[in-house]
């Protein structure tokens, strides 16, 4: 009959790789989920920013109408305008700009950026978010 000395030792040290291999991972997946809401607030604001570049010329000459569009190329220099200001490049090493979607009334900004884990980079993939942002009117009165 074998002896079992040794046996907890073997199954401490185990259950230590098991929580160790755990926690890395916790750490791991709350760094993406930090990093992803931080993306998505950056693109809300992108899209934010680019929602208020309407058509200059229309709205002196209409006022705040239905007729008062979003000019894509304000919205495209509103955008990347607030991206720059915001140190998006700084902050998120690998930041890109996917798309900006401008229609007349609603601004869709795609961003991403790759994952920095600490544990396991080498899983790690882009990061990957839209913000939208919609030109809304209000009537007096």
């Amino acid at each position: 009959m074998r002896s079992e000395r040794g046996s907890v030792l073997l199954f401490g040290i185990g259950l230590i790789v098991v929580c160790l291999l755990a926690l890395a991972v916790v750490a791991d997946v709350s760094a993406v989920f930090l990093q992803r809401r931080a993306l998505t607030a950056l693109a809300d604001g992108a899209a934010l920013a680019g929602a208020q570049a309407i058509d200059v010329d229309v709205y002196y000459a209409q006022g705040a109408t239905v007729g008062t569009a979003l000019s894509p190329a304000n919205v495209h220099a509103a955008v990347r305008s607030y991206l720059d200001r915001s140190g998006a490049t700084q902050a998120f090493p690998g930041f890109g700009i996917d798309r900006i979607d401008s229609g007349s009334q609603v601004v869709d900004v795609a961003v991403q950026a790759p994952a920095r884990l600490t544990f396991f980079p080498e899983v790690a993939g882009p990061i990957r978010v839209v913000g939208r942002a919609r030109l809304d009117y209000r009537g007096s009165g």
